[in-house]
C-alpha cells in the first residue's frame, strides 16, 4: 500500500511541470480584450438621483453605478436600460425608502451602446 502511494506521488510530481508548462503556453496565447469604462453621468427624476456609466469590452457592453431614493413619496427609484443590439431590457434593484442607495452592475449584453434610464416606481 505504502509503495502503491509513493509511486503515485512520484508520478504526480513528474505531471506538474508539464502541465504548468502547458497552461503557461495557453495563457501566452489568449489575449483578452480589454474593458473600457466611461465616466460616470447623472440621471435625476423629482424623487430619485443615480450615477451611471456603461463599460465595453469588445461587441459587449454593460451598464453599473448606483440609484438613491431622495423623496418621502411611497415610491422607490430603479434604473433601466435597453440596448442597441441585445433586445431584452435589464432593470437595477429598487433603491427605497428615502435615503437607501444601492450599487449594481448590469449584466454584459451584445451590443455597442445602452439607453440608460432612471424611474419611480411604486413601493
Amino acid at each position: 500500500m505504502r509503495t502503491a502511494i509513493r509511486v503515485a506521488a512520484a508520478g504526480l510530481i513528474a505531471l506538474v511541470p508539464t502541465v504548468l508548462a502547458a497552461a503557461s503556453a495557453t495563457a501566452a496565447t489568449v489575449t483578452p480584450s480589454a474593458v473600457t469604462c466611461g465616466a460616470y453621468e447623472a440621471r435625476d427624476t423629482s424623487g430619485a438621483h443615480a450615477m451611471v456609466r456603461e463599460c465595453k469590452d469588445g461587441s459587449r457592453i454593460r451598464v453599473n453605478g448606483t440609484v438613491t431614493d431622495t423623496d418621502a413619496d411611497g415610491q422607490c427609484a430603479r434604473v433601466y436600460a435597453s440596448y442597441n443590439v441585445y433586445q431584452g431590457t435589464d432593470y437595477s434593484p429598487t433603491a427605497c425608502p428615502k435615503g437607501t442607495t444601492v450599487t449594481f452592475t448590469l449584466p454584459w449584453r451584445e451590443g455597442s451602446d445602452a439607453y440608460i434610464y432612471l424611474q419611480e416606481i411604486d413601493a
